[in-house]
């Protein structure tokens, strides 16, 4: 009779770990530079929300000034893609859109730290607004103010806009994914385009004033510019003291045994 062996383990050799994530970002993290950009954005942001709400300055009659222009501009078709867009980007379609980025992202890197990392890149320029909103407590433009307010959300709180910072974080997170490669300046632009466009729908139903918007791509960008070094840092380590590793080349898709033709059972 034949004995049967089992194939070779695919296992990488002892010290030999999978290679880093995002090897081409990493090449432009610096972790002290990113942490004051990040450290500076967040406060700047804050104070800036509080300075508003205080009534210094003139921020807010412009801000007003903008919004009341855009209510008597609209027409039906800029209308609907509007509110269309606050339904894509609200509680419910928003974690869809999340979760189907994550999902993907697993599917073809099958890493959860990959996943991991764009799920936080995703969702922590929303968390961030929301947060910065309880401290703030700007008002919604007064639709009693508007000719034609599209949206009335009377019980939640403006600066800055939590749309726009989800919208925000997608973005980083695509941009993160294809940096490096040749297309990276077509998602750079397309998505910072995309981000306009939710900025530009918020004011325009009525619910954010220009610096809301405004305020949510520079908390998005500061706070993962200010969270993404360290979480690199812990992947590394934890990376290092598990001594996972992936194989070299593909390996086989079927785990057949082989059979080795010249030894037999006495």
């Amino acid at each position: 009779m034949t004995v049967l062996h089992r194939p070779p383990s695919p296992a990488l050799p002892r010290g030999r770990t999978a290679p880093p994530l995002f090897p081409v970002v990493r090449s432009v993290v610096h972790d002290r530079a990113w942490a004051a950009w990040g450290a500076t954005g967040v406060a700047g942001v804050v104070v800036a929300g509080l300075l508003i709400t205080s009534g210094a300055g003139s921020v807010g009659e412009v801000d007003l000034d903008f919004v009341q222009h855009a209510s008597r501009a609209h027409v039906p078709a800029l209308d609907e893609a509007a509110l269309l867009v606050d339904r894509m980007l609200g509680p419910q379609l928003g974690a869809a859109l999340v979760l189907l980025l994550v999902v993907a992202v697993w599917v073809v890197n099958r890493r959860a730290a990959a996943a991991l990392t764009v799920l936080g890149i995703a969702t922590g320029p929303w968390a961030a607004a929301e947060l910065v909103k309880l401290v703030v407590q700007r008002d919604r433009p007064d639709p009693g103010l508007l000719v034609d307010p599209l949206i009335v959300e009377p019980h939640s709180f403006s600066f800055p806009s939590g749309h726009t910072a989800l919208a925000t974080g997608l973005a980083l997170a695509l941009v993160l994914l294809v940096w490096g490669r040749r297309w990276t300046p077509v998602v750079v632009g397309a998505s910072a385009l995309a981000v306009a466009v939710v900025g530009l729908s918020r004011v325009w139903v009525g619910v954010h004033y220009p610096s809301d918007t405004l305020a949510s791509v520079v908390l998005g960008c500061s706070v993962v510019a200010l969270a993404l070094p360290p979480w690199l840092r812990l992947l590394d380590r934890v990376q290092r003291r598990s001594g996972t590793g992936h194989p070299i080349g593909p390996s086989a898709p079927n785990s057949i045994p082989t059979i080795d033709q010249g030894r037999t059972r006495a």
